[in-house]
């Protein structure tokens, strides 16, 4: 048996840049992995896909769900002579915009990878990151193995970003509320290209920040979410959760992805857990976790 780690996301920036004739929507973003994981388990099997799902929300187990078709297209994609059963025991909250389903997919790639010794050339990581694009726009990132990348395209085209130290660690708390992807882009107000320039200016000055290890001070005014312009009634429980962090001292909060989850920054461990027992008045599902790296 295989088992696999698959963490969420964050994103620490987050601007839409274009739209393509396609629909979707052109991005730069910082990704950021995070300390939160589902687990997948991935065994062998003479033939097909089979997923158990593990989760106190209710979850598709079947064809529909990311994992299966991501099997499904590994099996297909590498002509493999076999199958796979799947076990996923999920802890990212989902619909969040912390990327669950789509490090559950990358998972289940990177998974099979393994169980099937597939030795990766050049040939091969084309075809997986070809599958993955296909499955969805963030899965890319969860195949790459740096824990931070600039994305751009439609957040496919990724450049990882080395951070001199470890980030402060992270307050997170998901309000509980589904925000659709599609909704939020169709929701979003178009910004002067002006605007958008200056906020692309900040993202560079964000990263140099980063890689030269600045203080959280220095860099939590260049976060930045696009998406929390987008004129839908749920985003009004997303900047009260801003304004509650700001209130508790959290630095920097943003929303993640589409939403509806918040994040920010504290000083210490010890912060982040008062931060958490003053949260619990709220009907919030809430971590304090870190970045990866």
């Amino acid at each position: 048996m295989i088992k696999m780690q698959c963490p969420a996301k964050v994103n620490l920036f987050l601007e839409v840049t274009g739209q393509r004739p396609d629909g979707y929507h052109r991005l730069a973003t910082l990704f950021a992995k995070i300390n939160l994981y589902d687990v997948l388990e991935v065994e062998g099997a003479p033939s097909g896909v089979a997923l158990e799902v593990v989760s106190d929300a209710p979850l598709s187990a079947g064809p529909d769900n990311l994992v299966c078709r991501a099997a499904e297209a590994f099996l297909r994609g590498f002509r493999m002579d076999g199958g796979a059963r799947l076990r996923l025991t999920k802890r990212i909250p989902m619909g969040a915009g912390l990327g669950g389903g789509a490090s559950d997919a990358a998972g289940s790639l990177l998974g099979l990878v393994k169980l099937y010794g597939l030795h990766l050339d050049a040939k091969r990581k084309a075809a997986l990151l070809r599958m993955a694009a296909a499955l969805g726009a963030d899965v890319p990132f969860f195949l790459h193995p740096a824990p931070f990348c600039k994305g751009t395209g439609i957040g496919d085209r990724l450049k990882p970003v080395r951070i001199a130290r470890s980030l402060p660690y992270l307050v997170l708390a998901y309000p509980g509320l589904h925000v659709s992807t599609a909704q939020a882009y169709k929701a979003l107000p178009a910004a002067p290209r002006s605007a958008v320039l200056t906020r692309l200016a900040q993202l560079e000055k964000l990263i140099r920040g980063l890689q030269r290890g600045r203080p959280v001070e220095e860099w939590e005014g260049l976060l930045f979410n696009r998406l929390e312009g987008a004129q839908l009634p749920v985003l009004a429980q997303v900047e009260q959760a801003r304004q509650v962090f700001a209130r508790l001292g959290v630095r920097g909060a943003r929303m993640s992805g589409s939403g509806s989850s918040v994040f920010g920054f504290v000083a210490s461990h010890g912060e982040g857990e008062s931060v958490l027992r003053r949260l619990r008045g709220y009907p919030w599902q809430c971590f304090l976790t870190s970045c990866q790296g």
